[in-house]
């Protein structure tokens, strides 16, 4: 996924990191709830074009909160990359064996 997020420096200097990490819990939690409601409407046959409008609006603020976590620990991208090969490797792995 490759999505452009503008700074988040003002807004971290603005509210503050404690603050943020509020927002941040608040956000995961809404994506939570996005993610339930759209399973119930798609496994109901129900229309889901609102719970899909709000999944998009609930991963896009995730997305900003992720990338503000990774300003305010000072995360470089390569760090993240290579967990993120690390866990798709091990899941890979999991799948060879269970093949």
């Amino acid at each position: 996924m490759k999505v452009e997020i503008p700074s988040q420096h003002r807004v971290l200097g603005r509210y503050g990191a404690d603050a943020q990490a509020m927002v941040h819990c608040e956000e995961l939690s809404e994506l939570i709830q996005a993610i339930s409601k759209m399973r119930r409407v798609r496994n109901g046959g129900q229309d889901d074009a609102e719970a899909y409008d709000n999944l998009v609006e609930e991963m896009a603020d995730v997305l900003i909160c992720l990338e503000q976590i990774q300003t305010m620990y000072e995360i470089p991208n390569h760090t993240i990359q290579g967990m993120i090969f690390q866990k798709c490797a091990r899941q890979e792995a999991r799948l060879n064996e269970s093949a």
